[in-house]
């Protein structure tokens, strides 16, 4: 709750870019997706871009490849990219020691064949 309560006062001041620090870590499964989804909420629907830091593959994987819209209902709803013509303009960015090592799409990312970043991807 600390973390949305977080996030809701960043928002407040209207702001164009929001640094998200690990906002997942220590947090179980469901609460996670919806940190993320809240990411993916800034991205699409207020146009706020943001820095998600993080050490989960599962997170990049769902912030890059779901979007949101809203429905007839005038609700948000998270679809998958999946063969859909849509781009989700998120980028990663890998650092090792400081420094730079990708940065990318998620499809560039798991095409390559640096040792360690397959390692990375592997261990997750």
């Amino acid at each position: 709750m600390k973390i949305r309560v977080g996030i809701a006062r960043a928002l407040a001041g209207r702001p164009h870019i929001v640094l998200l620090d690990e906002p997942t870590a220590g947090l179980d499964p469901p609460t996670a997706r919806a940190i993320c989804e809240l990411g993916i909420k800034m991205r699409d629907l207020r146009d706020v871009s943001s820095i998600f830091v993080t050490h989960g593959l599962e997170n990049l994987n769902y912030l890059t490849s779901t979007y949101t819209c809203i429905d007839e209902k005038g609700e948000a709803v998270f679809m998958k990219e999946d063969d859909r013509l849509c781009l989700i303009n998120t980028k990663i960015m890998m650092l090792r020691e400081g420094r730079s090592i990708f940065y990318g799409s998620d499809e560039e990312l798991f095409k390559l064949e640096d040792p360690y970043i397959r390692d990375f991807l592997l261990v997750e």
